[in-house]
């Protein structure tokens, strides 16, 4: 798989969870990260992405559970392999892990709902510790 594929697979997707759960995206920012901790190829395409709820005052925690059934219901599955502290889905061969901010004490206030991190397939061969590219881009504008 080429780079450009790496990258397109995880903003497709990142577009794919903002589209079906009608999120309003605060941050997305996309990077290449290695699939070994060599930090050598392959690598994956990655998105950290975080939104807030439609219809979810932003002084008050998402539900978990809409969250999920939002996501499972536009075909993402629950049965990920991949194991994480957070939730985690997949759909065709992206994993997602979900951050769910839970309720905040009064003096603090919430950045997001939900935090996601999309990992790509590890199937980009190139190596991208010498282009630059490890570092984080915003990409927010691609996948609202």
């Amino acid at each position: 798989a080429t780079t450009t594929q790496a990258r397109s697979q995880v903003i497709d997707a990142s577009r794919d969870i903002v589209k079906a759960l009608h999120a309003e995206v605060t941050e997305a920012n996309f990077s290449y990260e290695s699939c070994n901790d060599q930090g050598e190829a392959p690598f994956r395409g990655v998105v950290d992405l975080s939104f807030w709820m439609p219809g979810v005052p932003h002084n008050q925690p998402a539900d978990p559970q809409a969250v999920i059934k939002g996501l499972t219901a536009d075909g993402w599955s629950t049965d990920s392999e991949f194991v994480s502290h957070g939730q985690t889905l997949k759909k065709n061969g992206v994993n997602i892990i979900l951050t769910i901010a839970p309720q905040p004490p009064p003096s603090i206030t919430l950045v997001r709902h939900v935090g996601v991190k999309v990992d790509g397939e590890c199937r980009d061969t190139s190596d991208h510790r010498t282009d630059g590219t490890t570092a984080p881009v915003d990409v927010s504008k691609e996948v609202r």
